[in-house]
């Protein structure tokens, strides 16, 4: 443990001390917020002003109704208002009606949108309306927010018109038309728990993270060895530590590493989407939390995933001599995780299914459909030890397994080796 502890801990300070550690640290979190808050600030500068629409009908009463419903906060198909908090929508309409059909007034009104003197008109005539077709002119028809809004003062004129030749009266109309917001309960040991889209939400984003992650530092192992085998340096480390306190100093090291960034970028993100997660939380009528169960089951299978994942890839790097080489024989560390990201949503539609436990124990699966199901519905603490035993035995016949590829493929140099000269490889190790 002495030897591993040391090369841990030359690991972790060869590159932590770099400065390309430093500036990839503290510049992904600004990459993250610029890509964040940028477009969102352009897009709410852009969204201010004035705003003038033309709308035509051969039923002035109508034109009016559906006016007066674009220029009021429209309702969303969540319930709740387009309002600047949420759409960023500060623009100020101003409407007029027009009763002129005529093709001379709309070679008019297509003459003031090109001018720029109005933002765009719609033609609502009977004949248009008949077919149930409205156009809308403008030059803006990329702007899909504020086809959002036309799609639904449309609708709701129509509507309360319709509503309103048929004998109800207005104020009812307006409590016909309210939005019936749909909020899902998910039953959890006789009370009521965490809402199945927040659990959709969050299992998504701690598999994806767990992905990233497993990736990249997968990666950054398997590239280290390359390194270090091409300088020769192993050659001179092998002289007073074995192949496998090696490779365990250089999977542990390495993931400290990761770790550290992880916990760097987690904080930025803690500060910064604070206001995201406020707004998550009204989105989901105050349910949005992660459940600590979740977050312990995260941590764990993070930890166990990575240290599977690094060892398939330090066993890869010890079989290559160039990066062009690992980028061809790292398809089969990275087609575990695609198939179990592809199996997540049938686990998340039944979690409890004979399926979804014999995918979930299988070991190179775990670290994610294992993750998915302790969110979605906690599994028997059985099957939960079962599947952390398999996977630590799993761990350790890799870890032997490549720490023997890593013996003899260290020091060979030359062409990529056959799958009869690693047979020989292993055997020759043991």
């Amino acid at each position: 443990m002495h030897n591993v502890w040391t090369l841990i801990r030359r690991e972790y300070l060869e590159r932590v001390r770099t400065r390309s550690f430093v500036i990839f640290t503290l510049l992904m979190p600004a990459a993250m917020a610029g890509i964040v808050f940028i477009p969102t600030r352009i897009a709410q500068m852009n969204s201010g002003g004035e705003r003038r629409f033309v709308i035509v009908a051969n039923d002035p009463k109508l034109a009016e109704t559906v006016g007066h419903a674009l220029a009021a906060p429209a309702k969303g198909p969540s319930g709740g208002d387009f309002e600047e908090d949420e759409s960023g929508d500060t623009a100020t309409y101003v409407i007029t009606v027009a009763t002129d059909t005529s093709d001379a007034e709309r070679d008019r009104l297509n003459h003031m949108v090109n001018e720029g003197q109005i933002t765009g008109y719609l033609w609502m005539t009977d004949d248009a309306l008949a077919q149930h077709k409205v156009v809308y002119s403008t030059k803006e028809a990329a702007d899909f927010q504020q086809a959002s809004k036309l799609r639904y003062a449309i609708r709701t004129g129509v509507t309360k018109q319709w509503l309103e030749q048929h004998g109800i009266a207005g104020a009812d109309v307006d409590q016909l038309l309210t939005p019936i917001r749909l909020e899902t309960v998910r039953i959890e040991k006789g009370r009521k728990g965490t809402s199945g889209s927040t659990i959709f939400l969050t299992a998504f984003g701690m598999v994806m993270l767990l992905y990233a992650v497993v990736l990249v530092y997968g990666m950054a192992v398997m590239r280290s060895v390359i390194e270090e085998k091409s300088t020769r340096i192993l050659e001179v480390l092998l002289s007073t530590v074995t192949a496998k306190e090696l490779l365990a100093g250089k999977i542990l090291g390495v993931g400290a590493v990761g770790l550290t960034q992880i916990l760097v970028w987690v904080s930025f993100a803690a500060l910064f989407s604070a206001p995201g997660l406020i707004a998550a939380k009204s989105f989901f009528g105050g349910g949005f939390h992660i459940p600590m169960a979740g977050v312990f089951a995260f941590a764990l299978f993070f930890l166990l995933g990575y240290l599977l994942y690094s060892a398939m890839y330090a066993a890869i790097g010890s079989m290559v001599n160039t990066d062009q080489e690992a980028q061809q024989m790292q398809w089969p560390a990275m087609m575990p995780i695609m198939i179990a990201i592809f199996l997540m949503n049938a686990v998340i539609q039944h979690p409890n299914s004979s399926m979804a436990f014999w995918l979930s124990i299988i070991p190179f699966f775990a670290p994610i459909l294992m993750l998915v199901r302790v969110l979605i519905e906690q599994p028997p603490m059985w099957q939960l030890l079962l599947c952390v035993g398999i996977m630590l035995a799993t761990i350790y016949g890799l870890l032997l397994l490549a720490a023997r590829i890593y013996r003899i493929g260290i020091l060979m140099y030359g062409k990529r080796p056959t799958l009869p000269e690693l047979r020989r490889w292993l055997r020759y190790a043991g």
